[in-house]
């Protein structure tokens, strides 16, 4: 009888999964350097251009395959990947060398993707290192059409796969086969297994460095996707447990939908605006779900992510104005282009620190005619004035009241085309840096409404980079700096009389509503998924008995006092949650 052994990683895909093991290997290929003679060299061409055709074919089926399950927006990748292998001065590259250095092709593309892939590792952005994966995907596809070897990715139903690595094509196609669940050495929150894995509501793990080297084909497995936990081989006991919250999720499920079409206001009558933070368009099915509420947070800088360039006028307009349409008459807030940092952007200039580099509103700011372009689109969209336009990671006064200049000089150019739009539209701004905090009276003075982006303010105020592994337990979202900068930027807001939303994930975790609340938040932006818990929260909640048990936390001293206290609150108020 095998010892129940238990594994900690990034909980990438909520939920919980009980199966066998399937441990996924995939084959290695071998590339050999070989000579060729002047003969052989178009007859290696040839093959070459095989490979390119039959590849896209099969990218395109997974691309299908893809967009049936989650959507296009979601699917971009394999766009991408298609992209390459349209790049004809990528493969003229190599076609070249072929002929020059008479070399096999698939020496040539080993080393011109190898190539590549360090020019990634060398950018010194997280985001960009992930993609090295989806690079080398196309690399083997490549060379294994080249061989002509086969591709072997089916697998058992109804398992959970454990793997070195997954590329996207790999958890697209196995969905297909029911899998359970995923259990990754590699891979962060941002990688594409664990967006496609939550897009297809599948528990995952990743960031697990040597969990497919502590798994044995078919053992017995719970995956944990809330807590970032894998259980090999558990005992009758853990497994009865984990049963009981697999069963209490699905019927705590199915009470949550009860309220979702019921008034978002707390027992004493305060109403609270609680809407969704999305960033796909394909997630707007999820608005029905939430009651069809607003949307606190738009992201826009996937269309940048997807294309691999900014989008034009009218694509950004249509996307815009379909949001508009589907949330009327509640309100969507478009924030601005947010690139640089940890989202990849194909910037002319290597960053040491890309986190405190050319970012976010900076780039705009620099770059005016994109932002032009961007303005324009959202105020085309704006027509049925339930649109409000926000700006990201502004930490000075003079950078908001250039964007509010350049704002205008758009307007202006629209009235002379007699462009319809709405002349009134809210302008607001991302409160997300330390700087930010400490002038928000005087931010309050310029913009209609603040924005609280906890995610980047909990890293800059703890110097904490969220994503590395050595120091993630001290990313403390409930920290208490964290939480006293939230109650100076909304005393800020209350004082200059405009509104205060918080968007950052700290949102989105239910236990920390009641202090959201005491503080004096007038909306709450969430994950969808956490959408129905959190008003079963504030519906159970007395905004005054909140405030003052805010107070009250806000004296402590760290983190887990504050989660401590919290959870005895909740105990106090018979509020369950999971």
């Amino acid at each position: 009888m095998h010892k129940e052994k238990t594994y900690y990683g990034i909980p990438a895909s909520p939920g919980i999964a009980i199966g066998r093991a399937y441990l996924y290997l995939r084959r290695r290929i071998d590339v050999n350097e070989q000579n060729i003679s002047e003969n052989e060299i178009e007859n290696e061409i040839n093959s070459l251009k095989s490979s390119i055709e039959y590849s896209k074919k099969e990218l395109e089926k997974v691309y299908k395959v893809s967009v049936e399950s989650i959507g296009k927006e979601k699917s971009a990748i394999f766009q991408s990947q298609l992209e390459v292998l349209n790049d004809k001065i990528f493969i003229n590259n190599v076609i070249n060398r072929i002929r020059k250095e008479k070399k096999n092709a698939a020496s040539i593309l080993n080393d011109e993707f190898s190539k590549l892939m360090q020019r990634l590792i060398d950018s010194g952005d997280d985001y960009l290192k992930e993609r090295m994966i989806d690079f080398n995907d196309i690399k083997n596809r490549l060379i294994r059409n080249l061989k002509r070897e086969k591709l072997f990715s089916k697998v058992d139903e109804e398992v959970i796969i454990f793997a070195h690595e997954l590329t996207p094509a790999d958890t697209i196609l196995f969905s297909r086969r029911k899998v359970k669940g995923y259990g990754v050495d590699t891979g962060g929150l941002t990688s594409h297994t664990a967006i496609i894995s939550r897009a297809l509501r599948i528990p995952a793990v990743v960031g697990m460095k040597v969990i497919s080297r502590k798994v044995t084909p078919g053992d017995l497995i719970i995956i944990d996707g809330y807590e970032g936990i894998v259980i090999v081989n558990p005992t009758e006991e853990t497994l009865e447990r984990y049963r009981e919250i697999q069963n209490s999720h699905i019927e705590y499920e199915l009470k949550l939908s009860e309220l979702i079409n019921q008034p978002c206001v707390t027992k004493d009558c305060r109403d609270i605006e609680l809407s969704a933070n999305i960033e796909f368009i394909d997630e707007l099915e999820q608005l029905a779900k939430c009651g069809y509420c607003g949307i606190g947070l738009y992201r826009t800088e996937h269309m940048y992510m997807a294309k691999g360039d900014f989008p034009t006028e009218e694509e950004q307009r249509e996307e815009y104005t379909h949001i508009a349409n589907v949330t009327f008459p509640k309100t969507v807030t478009i924030r601005t282009f947010d690139l640089g940092g940890d989202k990849v952007f194909h910037s002319r200039i290597k960053e040491n620190n890309p986190n405190l580099g050319w970012r976010g509103i900076r780039i705009l700011l620099s770059e005016t005619e994109l932002f032009k372009t961007q303005l324009r689109a959202i105020l085309r969209s704006s027509v049925r004035k339930n649109v409000r336009v926000m700006f990201p990671m502004v930490v000075m006064i003079e950078e908001i009241r250039q964007a509010k200049q350049i704002l205008e000089e758009v307007k202006k150019e629209m009235d002379k085309k007699g462009i319809i739009y709405d002349r009134n539209i809210k302008i607001g701004m991302m409160v997300e840096t330390p700087a930010a905090v400490i002038l928000s009276d005087e931010f309050a003075k310029e913009v209609d409404f603040f924005s609280v982006g906890t995610n980047d303010l909990t890293q800059y105020l703890l110097a904490v980079d969220r994503d590395n592994e050595l120091i993630s337990n001290m990313y403390q979202q409930l920290h208490p700096s964290v939480l006293r900068s939230l109650k100076v930027v909304v005393d800020s807001a209350r004082e200059n009389n405009i509104p205060v939303s918080i968007c950052g994930e700290l949102a989105s975790i239910p236990y920390a509503t009641p202090i959201l609340l005491g503080l004096g938040f007038n909306e709450l932006s969430v994950n969808p998924v956490t959408f129905a818990e959190i008003k079963k929260i504030i519906r159970n909640i007395d905004y005054e008995e909140a405030k003052a048990f805010t107070d009250s936390v806000l004296n402590l001293t760290t983190e887990q006092e504050v989660i401590n206290k919290t959870q005895e609150f909740l105990k106090r108020k018979e509020i369950k949650l999971y």
